[in-house]
């Protein structure tokens, strides 16, 4: 229960009080309503025993203090009077807490949001993209279904508080009976709620584990198509599903015991105490239609409790999930280094950069000059260290040792963020929307402008192409560009990265799964821009060696200056270096 509490009272974007005090009201007014049966019925029944209750003694006064002759009318239409209020009161809590319920999910996914584009890049690196979008999607839906059942918790509480005390008011022994009994149902009833809450968590667990493993496999969908081995990998994923359905199957059996339970031990309560009260005691009828109206609507909003108990246990987990990964990028974030605004007049050094994670080297005492406007080529094997370097110049990585340095001053006394403004970066595997060519390229970015587009387009060689496609700029590319050939991709990248119009293009392995025909292409294209900009490009192929003004040799964790083609072992093909 504190757990659930917690969500009501502090999630992000609510306002617990407003509600609370419109529930506190509703309630009220619906006791008021109810209560007032009272005189009615005696007045019907001509029962004079029920002048002895301090309800109907209140009422009667306070129809008299206001100079009312408490007859049928009157009392009729504070009856009307209050359930009006009581109804007006309690939708106007609903919608509140409604629009709170689609505010928390809201401000989740924006601050799991913000706090992933904010972390440092090696978080990423380990990160299963699935454990996010899950959270994203099916776990913030689900906190805002838990955010929704603990309001109606306290709906439901403060209902059973106001009318119970109504209840005591008008016969304290049936009260104090009905109490007892329903603390007996709550006792009795608890093995269901446990039930709930594990498989409440079991679903989180489950369902993260399947999106995760789903986003996995579609991501790889050609290979394992190409292979045949997409039937294998289905049955992993129905195993999967299976641990779900588990989970599911008790959130459905213990819901359905608790709910026909309730029912049936409710109804066995209420029936057995009108007949001892009847019987036994000889409470008069008035009193009691009255005092089992207003018990009967505790019973009601204590089985409504309870069920919404159920919910929230059911859902609570996907909150904390959400709000864990949260707290966890958040004490990820990366640092953006210093105030210094970073220039690049001249060019950019590595001076005895070392760098290494997980108890493994992977640059020693590195040394790199790169001059503004010419273009730099890193070449050399698999492993050794090349998309290092590209991440430390980006700032995405700090060196272990040793200094980078733009301008002659360090880079960690730069704001990264302004430093990065000003670079372009086109990876191996291009990232492309399943959107039109002007949203690859923009990418939200509103100051980047069709003309700029089109001058972006130009520089990458790609304008031609796209000029071509049936509606242009407005041509959807298809799911990660599969509408464009890979060249095309590789050229919208490009022309993506050109766009901001940045100081730094890095281009890590940009043509190594292209024809020959296509790379000469692109690195025509690529060698225009010497003097415009600076060019830092990774690549194990010839063609780069032809338009490159230094190139370096990146090796078993050093960095050599080459002299010429012939000096250079060139590796073999890689992804990443």
């Amino acid at each position: 229960m504190l757990s659930i509490a917690k969500i009501f009272f502090f999630a992000r974007g609510t306002k617990p009080w407003l509600v609370l005090s419109c529930l506190v009201l509703a309630s009220f007014f619906e006791g008021v309503g109810i209560a007032t049966l009272l005189p009615i019925l005696a007045i019907a029944t001509d029962e004079q025993a029920v002048v002895a209750s301090p309800l109907y003694v209140g009422i009667h006064d306070t129809f008299a203090w206001l100079g009312i002759d408490p007859t049928l009318g009157p009392l009729l239409l504070l009856i009307v009077g209050a359930i009006i209020f009581k109804s007006t009161l309690g939708a106007l809590a609903m919608t509140y807490v409604g629009y709170a319920m689609a505010e928390m999910a809201t401000n989740l996914r924006e601050q799991l949001m913000r706090g992933l584009l904010d972390v440092r890049w090696a978080y990423f690196t380990g990160e299963p993209v699935g454990r996010v979008a899950n959270a994203m999607s099916v776990d913030a839906t689900r906190a805002g279904m838990a955010y929704l059942a603990a309001s109606r918790v306290f709906i439901y509480i403060i209902n059973a508080i106001v009318l119970s005390l109504v209840a005591f008011v008008t016969s304290w022994r049936l009260a104090l009976a009905a109490l007892a009994l329903g603390l007996l149902i709550s006792t009795s009833l608890n093995v269901f709620m446990r039930m709930m809450r594990r498989a409440g968590r079991k679903q989180t667990e489950r369902t993260q584990d399947l999106v995760a493993y789903l986003t996995d496999m579609l991501g790889n969908i050609k290979p394992l198509k190409a292979m045949n081995r997409q039937d294998p990998m289905a049955e992993v994923f129905s195993g999967k599903t299976l641990k779900l359905r588990t989970a599911l199957r008790k959130q459905v059996i213990s819901r359905f015991f608790l709910k026909h339970t309730q029912d049936v031990m409710a109804v066995i309560c209420l029936a057995t105490g009108f007949y001892v009260a009847s019987v036994r005691f000889a409470v008069p009828v008035s009193e009691l239609v009255v005092t089992g109206l207003l018990l009967l609507q505790v019973v009601r909003s204590f089985n409504h409790f309870q069920r919404q108990i159920q919910r929230a246990m059911q859902n609570e987990s996907a909150y904390w999930n959400v709000k864990a990964l949260i707290e966890e990028v958040m004490d990820a974030r990366e640092v953006i280094g210093g105030e210094r605004e970073p220039t690049f007049r001249d060019q950019i050094e590595l001076r005895d950069v070392s760098f290494g994670f997980d108890g493994v080297e992977v640059l020693h005492q590195a040394n790199m000059t790169i001059e503004k406007g010419g273009i730099v080529l890193m070449t050399g094997p698999s492993g050794a260290g090349k998309t290092t370097v590209t991440d430390l110049i980006m700032g995405l990585r700090l060196p272990n040792e040793g200094l980078i340095a733009l301008d002659r001053h360090s880079l960690a006394d730069m704001n990264i963020a302004t430093w990065r403004r000003r670079i372009g970066y086109v990876p191996q595997e291009s990232f492309i929307l399943h959107d039109t060519v002007r949203a690859n390229i923009a990418l939200g970015d509103q100051t980047i402008t069709d003309d700029k587009i089109w001058q972006a387009l130009e520089l990458a060689g790609a304008r031609a192409f796209v000029d071509g496609l049936p509606e242009g700029l407005d041509s959807i590319v298809g799911e990660k560009g599969m509408r464009l050939s890979g060249g095309q991709r590789q050229r919208i990248a490009i022309a993506r990265a050109l766009a901001a119009d940045p100081a730094l293009l890095v281009l890590d392995e940009v043509t190594s799964n292209l024809d020959p025909n296509t790379e000469s292409e692109i690195c025509a294209a690529v060698a225009r821009l010497r003097g415009q900009l600076t060019v830092l490009a990774v690549s194990h192929r010839e063609a780069w060696l032809e338009i490159a003004d230094k190139v370096y040799e990146v090796r078993s964790g050093k960095v050599t200056l080459g002299q010429d083609a012939e000096t250079l072992s060139l590796g073999t093909p890689a992804s990443a270096g």
